[in-house]
């Protein structure tokens, strides 16, 4: 028998595993999903999915990438350079209007077919949060203060301009200055109060509004339901996914001022993928997420209210991906009737606001 030394066994076994180690790393197949800043609750969504993914589905992994608005990640996820994105109605009604942040698409109606829906829930309610030595109490005083709307280029964005212009007239860099940054960056910004006026969109109570009540006095501006006949008010909760609800400041502890439940307004959201992702792949990856879903309730409080089949299944946008329609169906669920748009809806949008000009 020829001798072989132990140093050589321990190099070729050291080779065997370094081999297989990129072996194994070479066979994993890496997915982007588009998410909005640590703290909001997409962030907390899409991490949930995104953990259930990596421990349920072998040779898959899903990474969360939290730069930029849900905007951007729609229009890569359109374009095949991302692969999971939030989405929303509302977001889908801009796209294939080719409006808002989509006003220089060209083929909006041929766009959203690029991304099917996989779930949906709610995004949560928006927090304007001031500091409570601030002096603010309503709306109105945000006149001549820093105030961030969120992503310059986002629907939140839009839609807080919307709110702010039906309860006080007000216009960002007539009235109030806008602070242009991401979420994440805002929220760390208002923490080392470079603002005066953070406004975020969660449900409550939100993971990093509850961190900044630990060592800060703050208040929550509410909406002033004598407004709500303003015609940028009907604008703005004409679309679809609106809600209403009073957020009790009991939630944050003792630091928020408010004494009355603060009323607010939100919406639905969702997860959208590419289309093109292949049925069997998605059909795994949304039965590991719902058939382990308490994992997911564990992340936050607010967790077990906002991901349930009542809320994933209404408010579906487009069309749901083949692979999330066979899950729902095995688990006995009805398939609802998405909010979808025409080309001749499209059409008569584009001849009234030409008729406008």
């Amino acid at each position: 028998m020829p001798y072989v030394s132990a140093k050589y066994l321990l190099g070729a076994v050291g080779v065997v595993l370094i081999s297989s180690a990129g072996l194994a790393q070479a066979q994993t197949k890496n997915y982007t999903l588009g998410s909005l800043a640590e703290g909001t609750t997409p962030f907390l969504v899409n991490t949930a999915f995104a953990n259930a993914v990596n421990k349920y589905v072998p040779g898959h992994r899903i990474q969360v990438s939290a730069v930029g608005p849900a905007t951007k990640h729609m229009l890569l996820v359109t374009q095949r350079k991302m692969d999971f994105t939030m989405s929303a109605s509302t977001a889908y009604r801009l796209m294939f209007f080719e409006i808002g942040p989509f006003k220089k698409l060209k083929d909006g109606p041929e766009r959203v077919t690029k991304m099917n829906q996989l779930f949906s829930y709610p995004i949560g309610f928006y927090h304007p949060v001031v500091y409570a030595d601030s002096g603010m109490k309503t709306f109105k005083d945000i006149k001549g203060k820093k105030v961030f709307l969120g992503p310059p280029s986002g629907v939140a964005t839009r839609n807080v301009i919307m709110i702010i212009g039906a309860m006080t007239d007000y216009k960002p860099g007539r009235d109030f200055q806008q602070v242009k940054l991401g979420w994440g960056p805002a929220q760390q910004a208002f923490q080392d109060k470079k603002f005066d006026v953070w406004i975020t969109t969660t449900m409550a109570p939100s993971p990093a509004i509850s961190q900044l009540a630990l060592t800060n006095k703050i208040r929550l501006l509410p909406l002033d339901a004598k407004k709500f006949n303003h015609p940028t008010w009907k604008k703005y909760n004409g679309q679809p996914g609106r809600r209403l609800t009073k957020i009790d400041p009991k939630v944050y502890g003792k630091n928020m001022v408010n004494e009355n439940p603060v009323l607010s307004t939100g919406a639905m959201v969702g997860t959208s993928v590419r289309s093109d992702m292949d049925e069997e792949l998605v059909y795994k990856m949304m039965k590991a997420f719902w058939d382990h879903i308490g994992e997911a309730h564990a992340l936050a409080k607010s967790m077990k209210s906002t991901l349930n089949f009542e809320n994933a299944l209404s408010s579906m946008a487009g069309t749901i991906h083949p692979g999330a329609i066979r899950y729902y169906k095995e688990k006995g669920f009805k398939i609802p009737k998405t909010f979808t748009l025409t080309l001749a809806q499209r059409k008569a949008f584009r001849a009234k606001v030409k008729s406008k000009k």
